[in-house]
């Protein structure tokens, strides 16, 4: 019997920057630490998660925190 698993990837405004990730918590790390060093250069940023089986969450950094909207 076949197990499908998601496979995640992360965009940082449009622009792809991870691909084909097993963990949804460790991809959530990765962009909070990526959302600060971002905001400490001065950049905003705006991220999207998607998976391969339908997943999708958008967010932002905001106040020193990610922010997360609901799908």
């Amino acid at each position: 019997m076949s197990h499908l698993r998601q496979k995640y990837s992360i965009y940082r405004d449009n622009d792809l920057v991870a691909a084909d990730l097993p963990s949804l918590p460790s991809i959530l790390k990765y962009v909070r630490n990526d959302a600060r060093r971002e905001h400490a250069q001065g950049r905003p940023a705006g991220y999207l998660i998607t998976g391969s089986l339908g997943f999708k969450r958008a967010g932002s950094h905001l106040k020193g925190r990610m922010v997360w909207d609901t799908y």
